[in-house]
């Protein structure tokens, strides 16, 4: 712990360097105007441009989900560079998300900021499962590649993903939509949101039901699927520069399910209850100081049922609860325009609890990070976090990201490098199953580690109608925690290790016209056993096209190409490309109708072998505001 804590000091003590010796030149920097993206904060914690970031970004915006129609988040982030979507079977089948190839639980996934990695279940690998989560409430969300630990701990090895929901303003008012489609699919939407003097609200209720198709590739039978979303955020302006708020997002779902690949059941569904809270005291202590206290609290609970029958004699009746709580006081210090110094505190408890077993385990957090901003075009974070854990002890991490504007070419050049870990799960240190070996849980497992970086640039032209950019990235993963079969244990003997690059192009040849496309090669490697990681193509391409074709009508097309990739016994999934059209026409400034295909051109194709995904599919609705 004491080299921990020095090499903090270290750091703040860099920080301290630069502010006193930065002073010299920076005030006197001529700035230039160019085009800084959009407003991020996951990156730093604090609102920032994504053109001040060195780290690759990605923001979706409420209008860019409206345009394509879609209903899920993870249809939204199949779009996305770097990101790998696996889904076991459409309408509620577990999905999960590969970042630059890194396994689903080293991503860290937050909503407004609360993370909402399942501490138990989905086989106590604390992943997110991106199946049940609706677009409706969503303000945008923001996905940071590459490794995040610094600001965020553990999970965050491969980066982060915060879906930020929306907050009221504006004079109140209340709409929502309904939509039936394929499948006998029914989805209905109440919303209501805005302001009064200090209060502000937002307030979102949607119902999806469906028949469903069959989860798995043999059988017949259709698997129902049900979900219930609740969003809800509140605010409070308590003095001038103070605000109290709360967010509540609750999410109910009853999935009807098979015996893993190409075994088709009946009676067999999985429910789970998703609670995230937040409670925010916001204050602007002066024009220098500013800081926030927060409490998050995140409870999930699953539960697998099925009943006897004549044809699988057995029965299913296995639960899990999971929960984290957490207290975090954030302050950013900004004494002059071109540096903001933020400082964090952080304890956080996580418990589960299921038929075998009930642990819990607590995280004390430091953090610092400084973000410099010279000449208004050379901005660069160094950044430092201390864990002390309540069983492996003290763990640092550090980051230091750069990105510089050249404004003669209208050039960007952005890097990235960072240390990560992620702590062993409750269920990899104290799980009692037995599989003929004893338990299978080790309370002495260490937290894996990794170290991570990126470099790359943007380049745009024509007064910004045309833009180009390319990263390539680089990931060293160690102390893996894996499943030993021969030992019937979880042990630290996983290394892996990923690379690849990045590239996308943004075209816009007339104001309405907005065209767009990536691709990312992601090459992965098994250190141990010199294979490549299960799931994660080698090549991935996404295009979308946006028309506003008419002042009150839009016509949007997507493709997505997924390369071949080894899956679960080394079987090759073969690639395949699909597509998807969309489209809206405002009757009314109130009244909207709207519509849209999905697997335009009826591909059959797996995500995940021997599970089934649906043919060309057809949905269309109403939408109305008041």
């Amino acid at each position: 712990m004491k080299s921990d804590f020095f090499a903090a000091k270290v750091c703040i003590g860099a920080t301290l360097f630069f502010l006193v010796c930065g002073s010299a030149f920076a005030e006197d920097a001529a700035a230039r105007e160019y085009d800084l993206g959009n407003v991020i904060v996951s990156a730093t914690k604090t609102q920032t441009y994504q053109g001040e970031v060195g780290s690759s970004t990605t923001v979706i915006s409420a209008d860019d989900i409206k345009k394509t129609g879609k209903r899920n988040v993870l249809e939204v982030l199949r779009d996305v560079p770097g990101v790998i979507v696996s889904q076991s079977g459409a309408f509620g089948g577990t999905t999960s998300v590969y970042l630059r190839g890194a396994k689903s639980e080293q991503t860290l996934v937050m909503i407004d900021g609360v993370e909402v990695n399942d501490p138990i279940g989905s086989g106590g690998s604390r992943t997110f499962n991106f199946a049940h989560l609706v677009t409706d409430s969503i303000e945008r969300i923001e996905i940071v590649r590459g490794p995040q630990s610094p600001l965020y701990g553990s999970d965050a090895m491969a980066g982060v993903i915060n879906i930020i929901t929306k907050r009221g303003k504006g004079k109140p008012g209340a709409g929502g939509y309904f939509e039936g489609g394929s499948h006998n699919t029914f989805r209905e939407n109440l919303a209501s949101s805005g302001a009064i003097d200090k209060f502000n609200y937002s307030l979102s209720i949607t119902r999806l039901d469906s028949n469903g198709i069959n989860k798995v590739t043999v059988g017949d039978e259709n698997d129902p699927y049900h979900n219930t979303a609740i969003s809800s955020k509140f605010g409070y302006k308590i003095f001038d520069n103070a605000e109290l708020s709360l967010v509540a997002n609750y999410t109910d779902t009853v999935t009807s399910t098979d015996y893993g690949a190409r075994q088709d059941v009946s009676n067999y569904t999985g429910r789970s209850k998703d609670l995230v809270t937040k409670f925010v005291f916001d204050q602007a202590i002066n024009s220098v100081w500013s800081h926030t206290l927060s409490f998050s609290y995140h409870d999930m609970r699953t539960k697998d049922k099925k009943e006897w029958d004549a044809v699988n004699l057995d029965t299913v009746n296995d639960w899990y609860k999971g929960n984290n709580k957490k207290v975090e006081w954030q302050h950013n210090i900004s004494p002059v325009k071109w540096n903001v110094l933020t400082a964090g505190f952080e304890y956080e408890d996580e418990s589960g609890s299921s038929k075998q077993d009930r642990k819990s385990i607590y995280d004390y957090a430091c953090y610092f990070q400084d973000q410099f901003k010279f000449w208004e075009k050379l901005f660069t974070t160094p950044g430092v976090r201390v864990d002390s854990h309540e069983l492996f002890g003290g763990k640092t991490t550090y980051k230091i990201s750069t990105a510089y504007f050249i404004a003669q070419t209208a050039t960007r050049l952005k890097g990235n490098w960072g240390t990560g870990f992620k702590a062993p799960t409750l269920y990899q240190l104290y799980s009692q199953e037995d599989y003929g070996g004893g338990p299978i849980g080790d309370p002495g497992l260490k937290p894996e580690e990794s170290t991570g970086y990126d470099l790359g640039f943007e380049q745009y032209l024509f007064n910004d109608k045309l833009s180009f950019d390319l990263t390539y990235f680089h990931n060293d993963f160690r102390n893996m925690i894996d499943y030993d079969m021969g030992l019937s244990k979880f042990l630290n003997i996983g290394r892996a290790r990923t690379k690849g690059f990045e590239v996308g192009l943004k075209v816009s040849p007339i104001e309405t016209l907005a065209l767009g496309a990536n691709f990312t090669y992601t090459d992965t490697e098994n250190k141990k056993t010199g294979l490549q990681l299960l799931r994660r193509p080698k090549r991935q391409f996404n295009f979308d096209a946006n028309w506003a074709f008419l002042p009150n009508a839009n016509l949007n097309l997507g493709i997505n190409h997924v390369g071949s990739r080894k899956d679960s016994g080394y079987i090759t999934d073969k690639s395949y490309t699909i597509a998807r059209l969309a489209s809206s026409y405002d009757i009314t400034e109130n009244f909207q109708v709207f519509g849209r295909i999905e697997n335009l051109f009826d591909k059959e194709y797996q995500e995940v072998d021997g599970y089934a995904t649906t043919g060309r599919s057809f949905y269309g609705g109403i939408k109305a505001k008041f």
